[in-house]
């Protein structure tokens, strides 16, 4: 249907809607006020001749601006489906026990006016504006200033006094037909429209994981037909353990033949002894070869993520058919959750509010360590500069960049054990952009070593004294979010 067609875009039937409505609605109480994300369910109380009390449905959402009066609530699928939010939250809850005093509406524009008035006196006026490509919702005071609105900026129209109601004129239409018109028409539009947006949300949350993981396996298959698995280190080592007791102390460079006769060219480490560069060669294969496992396991786990995702899609497709398929897909992705992240949220049959914004990411590893990160440039300097203490332990990606992530020492940084802070650095190396890597090498040392450069930009640290970890990144066993909102998969 061509928008330019709705009732809701002609003057001369929103008229006719406002004359009928303030005839049946005005004088009742406004028993409940609930809504969401652009739109508002107002409920006003039933007349003594009427068994059911009235809902007035206003929608100001992109595909939907709309206005309907119903006895019926919506169905619950579609309450989920448009968003709710806690009535504590609403602003629009100011109405909670008002009086619905008069509806008009402008004769030249697309604009709804309701009159509220509270038990002493004040009043208030919601707006719903019916022009542009969401509308909007503006609540505001008797005196014209803005208290809330659904979306940013409001039109100026919507401030100004709202015109007396009217009767509209014989030749206009019907208002009873209006009022079934639009009765009718909000539904029937509302309800696809929520539909096709569900299935296009689950299929972009689909496609996002499908293909972060089909990146992360190329870089991964990368990796690990490069990766050393360790052969020549062990090689090296071997060779040494034949020749130890002819190596000195203080050797920088030697050639000696391995078992089979060959001449091998060992690079050892002058400060340490032949017995301790022997361990040292052992222990970097043994790294090797755990390396390689790792980026191993990790390929196989993105491959088998494609494939599921492969099979969820052909689910999802599959739910067009259900017996309510905007139930069966908000299940649906309530229930794929864990694999594609929270999304909207819905809890207990209702969409849950998202959440008071933490600040930075935090997560809590083996149980006593607590390790922030900055989400961008103002809280990483804000967490590096301000939050953490001198002697909490800063880590950061290597090179790269990525967030600042600061472990929590209690003062006592020596106390922290080493595992800790390898599981840290793999959170680092989660939150840098080379987190599709194998192996990140991430920077680690005291806060009290790290500065802020003069005149440098947000976001950017110098540090000193700092030594440095080669880490898989990601979520390593023991580390579990303390945010809800990082609880889903982690990314920057």
């Amino acid at each position: 249907m061509d928008r330019a067609s709705l009732p809701w875009r002609r003057p001369e039937s929103l008229g006719a809607l406002a004359a009928v409505w303030h005839l049946r609605l005005s004088g009742r109480r406004a028993t409940r006020v609930g809504g969401g994300p652009g739109w508002l369910r107002l409920t006003l109380e039933a007349r003594e001749d009427a068994a059911a009390p009235t809902h007035l449905f206003l929608l100001a959402r992109a595909g939907a601006v709309m206005a309907w009066d119903d006895e019926a609530p919506l169905p619950r699928a579609w309450a989920d489906a448009l968003g709710w939010a806690p009535q504590k939250r609403l602003a629009a809850a100011q109405l909670l026990g008002c009086r619905l005093e008069a509806v008009s509406a402008p004769a030249d524009d697309a604009i709804l006016f309701f009159v509220f008035a509270e038990p002493d006196g004040r009043r208030f006026v919601l707006a719903h504006q019916f022009f542009g490509q969401r509308g909007n919702l503006v609540l505001a005071d008797g005196d014209g200033r803005r208290l809330w609105s659904a979306h940013a900026s409001p039109h100026p129209a919507t401030l100004a006094a709202p015109p007396a109601p009217a009767t509209p004129p014989p030749a206009g239409p019907d208002p009873a037909t209006v009022a079934a018109n639009c009765r009718e028409l909000g539904p029937s539009l509302l309800g696809p429209l929520l539909l096709d947006e569900a299935f296009a949300e689950a299929r972009t949350a689909l496609r996002r994981v499908a293909d972060a993981a089909q990146r992360l396996g190329v870089n991964l298959s990368r990796d690990l037909a490069t990766a050393d698995g360790g052969e020549a280190v062990r090689h090296a080592a071997e060779t040494l353990a034949i020749h130890l007791h002819a190596v000195r102390r203080g050797t920088a460079d030697i050639e000696l033949p391995d078992a089979a006769g060959t001449i091998c060219r060992l690079v050892l480490d002058p400060t340490l002894s032949p017995a301790e560069n022997l361990d040292r060669l052992f222990q970097r294969a043994r790294k090797a070869v755990r390396g390689r496992e790792h980026i191993a396991r990790r390929l196989a786990e993105a491959e088998a993520k494609q494939q599921r995702c492969r099979e969820l899609l052909l689910e999802l497709d599959g739910l067009a058919d259900a017996e309510d398929p905007l139930a069966a897909v908000l299940a649906w992705r309530a229930e794929q959750a864990p694999l594609l992240g929270a999304g909207k949220r819905v809890v207990a049959g209702r969409r849950e509010a998202p959440p008071e914004a933490t600040p930075y990411r935090r997560f809590l590893v083996d149980e006593r360590w607590e390790v922030w990160i900055g989400r961008n440039d103002r809280e990483n300097d804000e967490l590096t500069h301000k939050a953490a203490a001198p002697d909490d332990w800063w880590l950061h990606a290597q090179g790269v960049p990525g967030s600042h992530v600061v472990l929590r020492a209690g003062g006592h940084p020596e106390q922290v054990p080493r595992q800790a802070l390898e599981k840290a650095a793999s959170l680092a190396a989660q939150y840098c952009r080379a987190r599709n890597s194998g192996l990140v090498p991430v920077v680690y040392t005291l806060r009290k070593h790290v500065r802020k450069p003069r005149r440098s930009p947000p976001g950017l640290a110098a540090c000193t004294h700092e030594k440095s970890l080669m880490v898989p990144p990601g979520l390593m066993p023991g580390v579990v979010p303390l945010n809800a909102a990082e609880a889903g998969d982690p990314g920057r």
